[in-house]
């Protein structure tokens, strides 16, 4: 048995972590069994509700998030739907990761190890975020089993992210050029711990091409926030989903952020399920 991988910088900081997380549990609006499913790469952790032989949801959360981000959304999805919250291996959560993660690849085995052990055929995905750039390449490599997408603001997958790069690399490249500033080295490296605290997969987003794209055979949804700011412009966004996604369905959802479905749970509830039964 491999020993696991610290994903928490401190005890304390996990203990906190999971005491918030069962509080949220202690509050799931319905009934759930919590399920481990191993894998190479460690044991995942799964919330799963609805009925056992209701079409499977599977949902992945954004980066630094957990499965229990989807608390206001379950509740809706698990009337019809056998729902499967994730916790995404090698983040701050309830899963246990024994390696890192370091390609889509990998990210591609670790999923298919997934849904083979949860005993899934077909499923429907939702992603949000990192979820959301990841699960539409799971729906690229199972285009027989991904039956619908769901892509909840998909960090890059359609669009740059100016202003997450911005962020991240600038500071970097400032000190490349002038390492001797006062100062420079410590925002650097500060800009660095953003993105890379509590994570041991290191693979950035990108933008899929129309090749790519072409590979998934399921109706897909994109919803975005209407103040979502991780792209440079957000209506370009959405003309660059139209021609990358073959008849892509986009919904924007009024006073919603990056992490829509926790903004504006009712609404995108409603989109999702709409799209499901369509």
């Amino acid at each position: 048995m491999l020993d696991s991988i610290p994903v928490f910088t401190s005890p304390q900081g996990k203990a906190e972590i999971l005491r918030a997380y069962q509080v949220i549990l202690d509050k799931w609006p319905v009934s759930y069994e919590e399920l481990i499913v191993p894998t190479s790469f460690g044991d995942t952790h799964v919330i799963a509700s609805g009925p056992k032989d209701a079409p499977p949801v599977v949902l992945l959360h954004a980066l630094f998030a957990t499965a229990a981000s989807w608390y206001r959304n379950v509740e809706a999805l698990s009337r019809s739907y056998r729902v499967y919250a994730v916790d995404v291996i090698g983040e701050g959560n309830r899963s246990c990761a024994v390696k890192p993660i370091t390609s889509l690849k990998g990210f591609f085995q670790w999923f298919w190890k997934l849904i083979n052990g949860l005993g899934i055929d077909t499923l429907y995905l939702v992603g949000n975020s990192y979820g959301g750039f990841t699960a539409a390449y799971y729906a690229m490599k199972l285009p027989e089993r991904v039956r619908k997408l769901v892509l909840i603001g998909p960090a890059a997958t359609i669009a740059p992210m100016g202003p997450f790069y911005i962020h991240m690399f600038i500071p970097k490249a400032l000190y490349s050029i002038f390492p001797r500033l006062p100062g420079l080295k410590s925002t650097m490296q500060s800009s660095v711990d953003w993105m890379y605290s509590g994570l041991i997969n290191k693979v950035l987003p990108r933008v899929y091409s129309k090749e790519e794209f072409a590979q998934i055979k399921a109706r897909t949804l994109l919803i975005l926030g209407g103040k979502e700011m991780i792209y440079n412009n957000l209506q370009a966004a959405m003309r660059a989903a139209r021609k990358l996604i073959p008849g892509v369905q986009i919904e924007v959802i009024p006073n919603a952020h990056h992490i829509t479905a926790l903004a504006q749970p009712e609404a995108v509830n409603q989109k999702i399920l709409e799209f499901f039964a369509g």
